[in-house]
């Protein structure tokens, strides 16, 4: 059998020429499978080029917006520091205003009370000493009613060391 079926399949194989030209075709067609893998590998590569740059430009605008929205909060928080500086040093301008107001209100009124000081003194030393009304010999009071000035030391009063009738209270009113 084996006889007959080496025969038999060489007579259905083709001629050398034919066979010579079915190689050509097999290696033409081999390049040309070749060449279209080749296409269709670069086609393939071109699309994973394609999508890991539509990813990387996904990540660089999401890195963008984020870092656009990190910038506006820092505006933001920036402008606040601002605003929140300037009212602090209205505040603060305000508080010296307001201080330097009452400075200047303390010192006028001190001035007044000094010349006022100064009004008395001259007042006490100018004034006529006091008559007592009515005064018998034996009375303890004819004693005391003598003049009395109020003395000064380095421009304040000292109070009297014994008691007049214009150191009652009803008396001092009555003086000024």
């Amino acid at each position: 059998m084996e006889g007959t079926s080496a025969a038999a399949n060489s007579s259905s194989l083709p001629p050398p020429s034919r066979r010579l030209s079915q190689i050509r075709r097999r290696k033409k067609r081999t390049r040309d499978e070749m060449f279209s893998e080749i296409m269709e590998s670069s086609r393939s590569d071109r699309a994973h080029l394609n999508e890991w740059k539509e990813t990387v430009s996904k990540y660089r605008k999401e890195a963008s917006e984020r870092e656009d929205r990190r910038d506006q909060r820092e505006d933001r928080r920036d402008q606040r520091e601002e605003r929140r500086d300037a009212r602090d040093e209205r505040w603060r301008q305000e508080d010296q205003r307001r201080q330097d107001a009452t400075l200047g209100l303390l010192r006028e009124q001190t001035d007044m009370l000094r010349r006022l000081v100064e009004l008395q003194e001259r007042l006490l030393e100018n004034r006529l000493p006091l008559q007592p009304l009515f005064h018998p010999p034996s009375s303890p009071c004819s004693v005391s009613s003598s003049p009395r000035r109020v003395g000064t030391r380095g421009g304040r009063l000292r109070t009297p060391s014994h008691s007049t009738p214009v150191d009652s209270p009803s008396k001092r009113l009555s003086f000024f």
